[in-house]
């Protein structure tokens, strides 16, 4: 089977326009910004000749559930789920799984989207596919907010890596990969774009 080489299909930061559930306005900007900058690096990854798939603000398929799926990427038969956040700046770190920014307790920081939208996107492919797919390390992009230092070295999110967004553009390829998409994997995800027919 041959791979799909450099495709982007969706746009990043949809699902934050417009976006009753935000605390504000000025949230839903700062999120969709994070989200286009993230794609900026993600979408440069798909222009690499031989590069993979970009898939950007997906449903997660499971009735009711409301967050999406900032990206993914697919490269051969491996799917990676990247989530992209803007914080404060500050020392983010985690013990006995709750974390902190200084002393701050952070409840969104231990919200559990990235593993419950990764379990729910591979039921998804399994129930259409015959083979299986191989799912890499979910990514957590974080990038600052502002002035200041942000620091996320002590950090531990469930089921996740965290990037900072300075480091993006060198950490990709390792962790998502860089061979051409399967096309019946990028054919099933693009169904979940948000914006298209499902």
């Amino acid at each position: 089977m041959t791979g799909i080489p450099g495709t982007v299909i969706g746009r990043p930061g949809g699902s934050l326009v417009d976006a009753g559930w935000a605390k504000n306005a000025a949230v839903a900007d700062i999120g969709r910004a994070g989200e286009q900058r993230t794609a900026a690096v993600l979408n440069d990854l798909a222009r690499l000749p031989s590069g993979p798939t970009v898939l950007h603000d997906l449903r997660i398929p499971i009735p009711g559930f409301t967050a999406n799926i900032d990206h993914v990427v697919v490269a051969g038969s491996r799917v990676t789920i990247i989530d992209s956040k803007v914080w404060r700046h500050g020392i983010y770190w985690t013990a006995a799984g709750r974390t902190r920014r200084g002393l701050e307790k952070i409840d969104f920081a231990d919200k559990k989207t990235l593993p419950t939208a990764q379990a729910a996107l591979r039921r998804h492919l399994d129930s259409r596919m015959t083979r299986d797919t191989v799912f890499g390390t979910n990514i957590l992009a974080v990038w600052p907010a502002g002035d200041g230092a942000l620091l996320t070295f002590a950090y531990r999110p469930q089921d996740a890596v965290v990037v900072h967004g300075r480091t993006l553009r060198r950490r990709l390829p390792r962790l998502t990969g860089a061979a051409p998409a399967d096309p019946v994997i990028v054919q099933i995800l693009s169904q979940l774009v948000n914006g298209t027919d499902a």
